[in-house]
């Protein structure tokens, strides 16, 4: 009977910045229907550097699991047609990102555009928006 050590051993996890960004395709999409499949596609993804993502040991369209403070999602991991800023990465506008920001508005406003997160490779599957809507 063989062993599967990677049930005990974690996965390293990386410090990353995490922007949104708007995003005109998966707006249009998820305005119809933001329980489709399609919908899930275009929102469940944060978008990193390509080098950055090599060295993380993330493979393009692997699931990821990305924690800050305030929450923790499962989405998948692309790779950035054109070099990004390394340490930065980046989402669009949903209930994906929105449950990684804070809950602490002092002037009122969240601050979508730098997200503290964790990010480690999982082997879990993408966290579902109904899921998402129980938080």
């Amino acid at each position: 009977m063989a062993l599967d050590v990677g049930k005990f051993i974690k996965a390293p996890e990386y410090d990353v910045k995490i922007i949104s960004r708007r995003d005109v395709f998966q707006a249009s999409v998820c305005e119809e229907d933001r329980f489709s499949d399609e919908c899930l596609e275009l929102s469940a993804l944060i978008v990193l550097d390509a080098a950055e993502m090599k060295r993380m040991g993330i493979q393009d369209g692997a699931n990821v699991r990305l924690t800050s403070k305030w929450g923790s999602v499962v989405v998948r991991a692309r790779a950035s047609p054109r070099e990004e800023q390394k340490g930065l990465g980046f989402m669009v506008n949903g209930p994906w990102v929105n449950a990684l920001v804070s809950d602490e508005a002092p002037d009122g406003i969240p601050a979508f555009k730098d997200i503290e997160a964790k990010i480690t490779i999982s082997k879990d599957g993408i966290t579902g928006i109904q899921e998402l809507h129980l938080l």
